[in-house]
């Protein structure tokens, strides 16, 4: 049986049909409902027959299959409430923030389980100030939905059933969504993504990146960057080569944007005699690079080119990065002259941070960027559009401009949690004796050689996370293997 999944900063994710079910989703819906209403208190909304205020929440979804069951479970349960629904059916989760600043919605909940695998899906929740649920008002939330347990009024039946394994099975109709009909419900509603995607083209070089006549290609992962992409290319004057195009959900390689999940886009770069190659995950706010020859490069790059762009335009402005981003984002900072601030892990305390030190930009070094100057949240389409300026300004390759840039081997792996994390961190303690200790977001280890190790659970999966860093590929394989040794996994 999987591991009950708990609401965090990240949502809350589940196996759809086991961990995740209409029952789980209408009582975070009804409990979301109502956090929304007190918070709105004050706000200009929209006002019902009896004269009170009714708060307008925006769906959105990442194009998962089971997300349109989910959907259907959602719109009803705040219809009964009396909260106005806006239905963007499948978006971007960045478009879904964009959308609720620039229309002052009081919240909107988002159908996606980001990069977790295909039989996933999950709730994310946006409040009136455009940001994802903070832990305060997660613990809220989590306590009106544990009101909510004696809801028994769930609809059974509607469009899935379980087969004989307990597994979920769907209806093809359910799945026809298009990039060509997604406002079809609602003909005169705004334009989210085409919006969205204007507000970058107004921020960048458009002429630069249009002059350098890119040839680009790029995989949606069949799902919500689908809806994007072709627009916001064409305004750049990308030539674009598409894989994985249609946002159907069917995922044809696991979903997190890993070098070892991203052989099809390196090969189609390589056949294509590609300028270079973007991969969203499915709720498109991360974003990997593949270089000229076809080589997928880490991660960390999708937020360090970002960092340097506007940097070098900005110097002495502030960065926040997370406390297991790459030390190569920090030291940009430094060339610059600028502040460079950790958080711990998760979007949200990064964006936390970017608000209060009034950052230019910061990030996650999972290839997430934030760059408030149009959207505060993880946005894989200004990331892109952000890396295109950089290159085509400096009239560079992406390898010629990582060799501008500070050098650093970064290392990451995770497995199962098993064993005690306290004992864990005990240990490393012990064997890194000359270690400076940070232990604000799980064990993070300084050594004196500027070398790094952290070790902490995640926030979306039931395992631990062990990231590290350090100047030469033999330093941190050697220290990868003493940990893991020490730790006996």
């Amino acid at each position: 049986m999987p591991i009950k999944p708990e609401l965090n900063v990240s949502g809350y994710r589940g196996i759809w049909g086991q961990t995740l079910n209409n029952e789980i989703v209408a009582k975070y819906t009804r409990a979301f409902a109502r956090f929304v209403k007190e918070s709105s208190l004050g706000r200009s909304t929209t006002t019902g027959e009896a004269g009170e205020k009714n708060p307008t929440i925006l769906i959105g979804r990442d194009g998962r299959e089971s997300g349109p069951e989910i959907r259907k479970v959602i719109k009803r349960e705040l219809k009964n409430l009396g909260v106005s629904v806006v239905d963007g059916d499948i978006m971007p989760t960045p478009t879904v923030l964009f959308s609720v600043r620039k229309y002052k919605y009081d919240g909107a909940i988002i159908i996606t389980a980001s990069h977790n695998p295909i039989e996933y899906n999950g709730l994310k929740f946006v409040n009136n100030k455009a940001l994802f649920t903070i832990k305060e008002e997660l613990e809220k939330i989590k306590k009106y939905y544990e009101e909510e347990s004696s809801f028994k009024n769930i609809v059974s039946g509607s469009l899935g059933s379980r087969d004989g394994d307990g597994q979920r099975k769907f209806s093809a109709e359910n799945f026809s969504a298009d990039r060509n009909n997604i406002l079809s419900e609602h003909p005169t509603m705004p334009n989210f993504t085409k919006e969205h995607a204007d507000q970058i083209l107004a921020h960048v070089n458009v002429e630069a990146i249009r002059a350098r006549k890119f040839k680009i290609a790029v995989d949606m992962i069949n799902a919500s960057a689908c809806v994007m992409d072709p627009y916001l290319f064409e305004k750049l004057g990308v030539e674009l080569i598409s894989l994985n195009d249609i946002p159907n959900g069917k995922f044809t390689h696991k979903p997190e944007p890993l070098k070892e999940n991203l052989n099809d886009i390196a090969n189609l770069v390589k056949k294509s005699k590609a300028d270079l190659g973007f991969v969203h995950d499915p709720d498109a706010d991360r974003l990997v690079v593949v270089d000229e020859k076809g080589e997928v490069i880490s991660e960390e790059y999708s937020l360090v080119f970002g960092i340097e762009n506007v940097l070098s335009k900005n110097p002495g402005r502030t960065i926040v990065i997370n406390s297991s981003t790459s030390q190569m984002s920090a030291d940009i900072a430094k060339r610059y002259g600028s502040k460079c601030f950790r958080t711990k892990i998760g979007e949200g305390n990064v964006v936390e941070g970017i608000l209060s030190h009034n950052a230019i930009i910061g990030g996650e070094g999972n290839g997430g960027v934030v760059y408030p100057t149009i959207n505060t949240v993880r946005d894989s389409f200004t990331g892109l559009s952000l890396i295109l300026e950089l290159l085509a300004e400096r009239k560079q390759t992406v390898n010629q401009c990582i060799d501008t840039l500070p050098k650093y081997f970064i290392k990451k792996d995770k497995w199962p949690i098993g064993g005690n994390l306290e004992e864990m961190y005990s240990k490393l303690k012990s064997h890194f004796k000359d270690a400076k200790i940070d232990e604000q977001d799980g064990l993070r280890l300084d050594l004196p050689d500027s070398s790094w190790l952290q070790l902490r659970p995640s926030n979306t999966e039931p395992i631990i996370k062990l990231f590290g860093e350090a100047k030469t590929q033999e330093i941190i394989d050697k220290l990868f293997a003493e940990t893991k040794l020490t730790l006996d996994v």
